[in-house]
């Protein structure tokens, strides 16, 4: 019985050593994998408010339903060179500073008409770096091409149809050019 005991608790104690050091980590994690780029949570809430502001839940749905800002972060750490996603991180880490500076709190906690007025500033280059700037585009491109490539967004505003409808005739035969 002892020894069953001792076993036990050795399993125990190395389980919870094990687990102790995940358990104490920040939270830096995304709900995506990314290799190239490092953003924290953070900063993944902010460009996920960023995309909802650029395209705002309606009676439709709107970026934050299709995720579009973890498109955004994929698309960036996978298709773009080191120094775009150097460029992307600088003006990520810059926009919410310049935020800071004019509102005196973050991006996240700014109100919807300040976040609006934000964007509006940005998109008249009043006074914006050019990194900010070139985020802002990065972002606002990958949030629309995420909205337009939705399941949704095809088929209820689109009218895609993934197989061909009752107008379909494959096999008629073709007319000859008269000359």
């Amino acid at each position: 019985m002892n020894r069953r005991h001792a076993i036990r608790t050795a399993f125990i104690f190395s389980a919870g050593a094990a687990l102790l050091p995940s358990c104490l980590q920040k939270d830096t994690t995304t709900a995506i994998a990314l290799t190239n780029i490092a953003v924290n949570s953070e900063q993944q809430k902010m460009l996920a408010q960023l995309t909802a502001t650029i395209i705002p839940t309606t009676k439709f749905i709107g970026a934050a339903e299709v995720k579009a800002h973890e498109f955004t972060l994929m698309m960036v750490d996978d298709c773009y060179s080191p120094e775009k996603q150097k460029l992307f991180t600088d003006g990520l880490q810059q926009f919410d500073k310049l935020v800071s500076t004019k509102y005196g709190k973050s991006f996240t906690d700014c109100s919807n008409d300040q976040k609006t007025a934000w964007l509006t500033a940005i998109e008249n280059k009043k006074d914006i770096p050019d990194d900010v700037v070139q985020f802002y585009q990065t972002t606002k491109q990958h949030t629309l091409q995420a909205f337009t490539s939705c399941k949704q967004y095809m088929i209820d505003v689109r009218k895609y149809n993934m197989v061909p409808g009752p107008d379909f005739k494959g096999c008629v035969p073709l007319k000859k050019k008269v000359a």
